[in-house]
């Protein structure tokens, strides 16, 4: 992943609780298909100050219930519109929120990772989600503020809900993530929760700006929308080795269907276990999937068939 910093104005939020809200975007534009995680970090006490501008701002004529970036501005003049987005853009320049965006390339990620991978980490919402996680660390690090971090996604569905799933355990593997990141990220609807709608207008721009049907006026808008930015891109020749390690893993096979999700576990994990005891969890799930490989190619090669289907569907529990 590259990083690319802009314009640091990180002062007016240490010290302070910090809050991020992240929203996606998805191309579908004959390019890559893009999709991007974008939003913007600032104190809690800002992101209320903030959300009463923007809700003010919104309520000028012409009004705008709640900003959708792909739906809200349909039987606008483009002069209406564009004056609208101006009027936002300078809320959000009256207080610079940190802002951060991840993207991946679905056209890749479907063509050498998406049949290769476990059942879990098919989608590339995964992969940025992820990438979100470190990219908001090492932000916050980097910028001298300080954690915990509260996480805000706008909802998703069962693809959030499978990333969410692996917070906790990715978060206590690492110990910057888990020095920095607060509670499990939350996910919520934009007309509910005002600063969602900040993270939608920023990823629908930033990810438009990696088309090449982008006009000068949409970069423009993507620029401004930027402050002390970290922009994280995931390399079309590193989603390819992830597939060609996938490829390489013993049994892989098994954990590709269905039937190989883990995410059943990893919610009882989550749920169940005290964070210092969730890597060890882990560990003691890994050493047994190694143990269940073996001995399937063993009893298979013994044309004990019947005596593998016993042994791979006994449960796994937490102790």
């Amino acid at each position: 992943m590259c990083s690319v910093r802009i314009r640091s104005n990180a002062g007016h939020i240490r010290g302070r609780m910090l809050e991020v809200y992240v929203d996606d975007s998805a191309s579908d534009a004959r390019t890559d298909k893009r999709l991007v995680l974008a939003g913007y970090i600032q104190s809690a006490e800002a992101w209320g100050r903030l959300t009463e501008d923007w809700t003010t701002e919104l309520a000028r004529p012409p009004v705008i219930a709640s900003l959708h970036m792909i739906t809200c501005f349909q039987g606008w003049s483009e002069e209406a519109r564009e004056a609208k987005i101006d009027s936002l853009v300078a809320v959000l320049a009256k207080y610079k929120p940190l802002s951060i965006e991840c993207s991946i390339s679905r056209a890749v990620h479907n063509e050498e990772l998406r049949g290769r991978a476990p059942y879990d980490l098919r989608h590339p919402y995964f992969s940025c989600f992820v990438g979100i996680m470190y990219g908001v660390a090492r932000t916050v690090l980097e910028e001298n503020l300080r954690g915990p971090v509260e996480l805000f996604f706008d909802e998703q569905g069962k693809v959030g809900t499978d990333a969410a799933l692996w917070y906790v355990p990715l978060k206590h593997m690492d110990s910057m993530l888990a020095d920095v990141l607060g509670g499990p990220p939350r996910f919520a609807s934009d007309n509910e929760v005002v600063p969602l709608q900040t993270a939608d207008m920023l990823a629908w721009y930033v990810r438009r700006a990696t088309e090449a049907r982008c006009t000068a006026r949409q970069r423009e808008v993507a620029d401004a929308l930027r402050f002390c930015h970290r922009r994280m891109e995931i390399p079309d020749s590193l989603v390819k080795e992830w597939g060609d390690a996938f490829q390489r893993v013993p049994g892989i096979e098994d954990t590709r269907g269905r039937r190989g999700s883990t995410n059943k576990f990893m919610q009882e994990l989550v749920v169940r276990l005290p964070p210092d005891r969730v890597v060890p969890a882990l560990n003691k799930l890994a050493r047994r999937a190694t143990w269940l490989r073996r001995a399937r190619s063993m009893l298979k090669w013994l044309g004990l068939e019947r005596v593998w289907k016993r042994l791979a569907h006994s449960k796994f529990t937490i102790r």
